[in-house]
């Protein structure tokens, strides 16, 4: 395998050499808003069949340089705006072409958003064989989240038990551990070392560009941890002029749903502020963000305080190489909530439990360069670190230690004909934990991948990948190996219909956690299990997406997966009425569906409609009972009302209810009904938005025992300059 991609680099270099010696020309240009006529700024002008472009400026200008003469098409890309091409560009030799002014449309729904997750490279969604989503920076932030995740649960599939997310079911909950989905930042994995889950306060809610989610698995490119799907967060880049953003948001809980559950006579309330600032000086450009988040909670043992921070530099080198630096910081204290006292008080904390603290301190950085070599082969460097530390109130310096990560990458992008787009690099990455509760432990993998995309015909793109892992515990006889490939096919048949197809393998290593926690607490105990295997999994994925209207699309998608070695805490009540959980393998575990979304705007954009519905068989297929903390309905729709510059809008969630849970199963269990309404009263630079969360006061748990957020009333206050 190694043989094969040091030949494969080389062979790359050599049929390049010549294209590299080429004789360029210069192409300059402007780009404007079709209906206001004003310049726009980060226009993404890319050739097509090259890997050549830039981005317009402040005035909406742009300059290409060092472009072959063999060029057919420019393409012209931006959220919020329908794309745009100028064909046929005819050059000569040391010329200075000046295209006439490219006018944009704007756009209220994307229809063809570009994306970079499914083939770690920039590419029209059209072309894509999986099921993806994407969350522009408007969707998130009239949400107002506090956190990602709060804004994550309004695309098709994506659920959350507590903070742990799901992806099509792929999850359900294991405590805090082993997320079977991988997060990544800019493609720079930011999972926790020690048991692989993922802290979504590090990120920085004002500073996104977009999030985009990939469903099934993506181990063919990303290896463990993508079992169920990646989310990639793609933070904002720096702007030529420099800019300010300032959010606040206030809010007040009101009285729980029934009188007797009231606990306390105080104003119970939250807040968060956040701040950015961007700007560029010369080659060097600066983002940085920092946000403050407190709470009192609604019950007890449940307020905190979140403080985050983060800062991205982009330097630009003459020959239009970057390097890029991105560091963030999180800091959280706060108290647990492990259970109620009772089904008459859910609002307070058990006595048993009541008192746990924890403090969390994560940070985590990637430097990485990136150079384009010619027209069509460029490559990128990435090295990244990861920290953290979890902690009780009292007596955190004994029993823990940093667990820390150290990543590494090398990715190449090579067009050795107009039809191949191949992808392929190797990964290294080494991770582990130091506490009292899992000793001191550390894995190491290595894993080449390679990826083409080959367009077969001008409306047919199959897509080839595979990944090799080999994944070993240090200072053990523990090691384990695995080949994932994949294959998909996306073929358009008539203008505005896609229909794709996807279908591999992926993997997730038992995180360190999972494999030797030993830990005791009252009467709950977690005992290690060091013959753990790899889970993996088979999954395919059948879609069509549709185009009804230039402003309305919908999407259906089938989608099955079969896990074998399956990783799920059991627990199991001993004698003395204790609870001891072990991490084992299911034999094997089933999950299948449907999911359809629709997002669409009608009437100039005064009306508009986003709905989902997924269902989900998700099975033990060797008990024959559902998989734990999976609902089997998943709905979503989100209707609102637009007139200048006011907007109202109603938001409601539903998940039926969970059928199979770890714990207390003869608990009652109710499903999850959930009314937000928001309005909203936009004059920029000024926004304003005023939200009723859970309107109905609606009564419902997740989590054995664990009362979700009762009704509170959150205004917000937003401002750019």
């Amino acid at each position: 395998m190694k043989r094969f991609f040091f030949a494969l680099t080389l062979l790359m270099l050599f049929s390049e050499f010549s294209f590299s010696q080429g004789i360029f020309a210069t192409i300059t240009g402007k780009v404007i808003d079709s209906k206001t006529k004003e310049p726009l700024t980060g226009v993404n002008i890319q050739i097509v069949g090259t890997y050549l472009g830039g981005t317009s400026g402040v005035d909406g200008t742009y300059t290409l340089k060092k472009i072959p003469l063999k060029i057919g098409t420019l393409r012209f890309t931006m959220i919020g705006y329908k794309s745009a091409q100028v064909a046929d560009i005819a050059l000569e030799l040391g010329s200075i072409v000046s295209i006439p002014t490219v006018e944009m449309e704007a756009a209220a729904i994307d229809m063809n958003p570009i994306v970079v997750t499914a083939s770690k490279q920039q590419q029209d969604l059209s072309v894509i064989p999986h099921s993806v989503s994407v969350l522009p920076e408007i969707e998130l932030i009239d949400r107002t989240p506090l956190r990602l995740d709060n804004a994550l649960e309004s695309i098709a599939g994506v659920h959350f038990i507590e903070n742990h997310i799901n992806i099509r079911g792929s999850s359900g909950y294991t405590r805090g551990v082993g997320s079977r989905v991988l997060l990544v930042v800019d493609e720079v994995p930011m999972m926790n070392s020690d048991n692989n889950e993922i802290n979504w306060n590090i990120l920085p809610v004002m500073d996104i560009e977009r999030i985009e989610v990939i469903k099934g698995t993506g181990s063919a490119l990303y290896g463990s941890n993508a079992l169920g799907g990646v989310v990639n967060v793609i933070t904002k880049s720096p702007t030529e002029v420099g800019r300010v953003k300032v959010r606040t948001l206030n809010a007040v809980y009101t009285n729980p749903r029934y009188d007797e559950w009231q606990w306390t006579n105080r104003t119970l309330n939250y807040s968060r502020n956040d701040m950015s600032y961007s700007k560029s000086f010369g080659g060097l450009g600066i983002n940085l963000a920092l946000g403050y988040h407190r709470s009192t909670g609604y019950r007890t043992d449940n307020d905190f305080y979140r403080l985050n921070t983060s800062a991205k530099l982009i330097y630009s080198f003459p020959d239009a190489s970057k390097l890029t630096f991105y560091g963030g910081y999180s800091y959280e204290n706060r108290s647990e909530f492990i259970e109620w006292q009772d089904q008459h008080n859910p609002l307070l904390a058990s006595p048993f439990y009541s008192g746990a603290k924890l403090r969390l301190n994560f940070y985590d950085t990637y430097l990485h360069y990136q150079r384009q070599i010619n027209a069509r082969m460029g490559f990128k460097i990435r090295a990244s670190f990861i920290s953290s530390l979890v902690g009780d109130q009292y007596n955190r310096s004994n029993d823990y230690f940093p667990a820390e990560g150290i990543g590494a990458e090398t990715k190449f992008d090579w067009m050795p004909h107009h039809s191949h787009n191949i992808t392929f690099g190797t990964e290294y990455k080494v991770d582990g934990g130091h506490s009292k509760y899992i000793g001191n432990h550390q894995g190491f993998s290595i894993a080449p991948y390679i990826q083409d995309q080959w367009q077969l015909h001008r409306n047919m793109t199959v897509t080839l990948g595979l990944r090799y892992d080999d994944y070993q515990v240090i200072n053990s006889n523990y090691r384990e190996n695995h080949l994932n490939p994949k294959f998909g096919i996306n073929f358009t048949p008539y203008a505005g219909t896609i229909f794709r197809f996807s279908g591999g393998s992926g993997f997730r290593a038992a995180s360190i956690t999972e494999r030797f926690i030993d830990f005791k607490y009252k009467l709950f105990a977690a005992v290690p299990n060091e013959d753990l295997k790899a889970e993996t999994v088979w999954s395919f994925d059948l879609g069509l997406r549709q185009e009804i209207t230039n402003n309305w699309w919908i999407d259906a998608a089938v989608f099955h997966n079969d896990y074998y070695n399956y990783i799920e805490p059991v627990e199991e009540i001993l004698d003395d009425f204790s609870l001891q959980v072990q991490f084992q393998n299911v034999i094997r575990a089933r999950i299948r569906g449907i999911e359809i979304a629709t997002k669409g705007s009608w009437l100039q954009d005064h009306l508009g409609f986003q709905a989902n519905f997924t269902y989900m068989d998700a099975k033990d297929l060797h008990t024959n009972k559902p998989l734990t903390y999976r609902p089997e309905i998943l709905a979503f729709f989100v209707p609102s009302v637009k007139i200048d510059p006011v907007e109202v809008q109603a938001e409601y969630r539903y998940a039926s209810r969970i059928d199979s849970v770890m714990l207390y199963s003869y608990d009652n269990r109710v499903a999850q009904k959930i009314w937000t309404f928001r309005a909203y009263l936009r004059l920029r630079p000024f926004t304003a938005i005023l939200a009723l969360n859970n309107a109905f006061n609606y009564a419902y748990v997740q989590l054995e025992r664990n009362m979700r957020e009762i009704r509170n009333v959150s205004l917000t206050f937003m401002y750019e300059f």
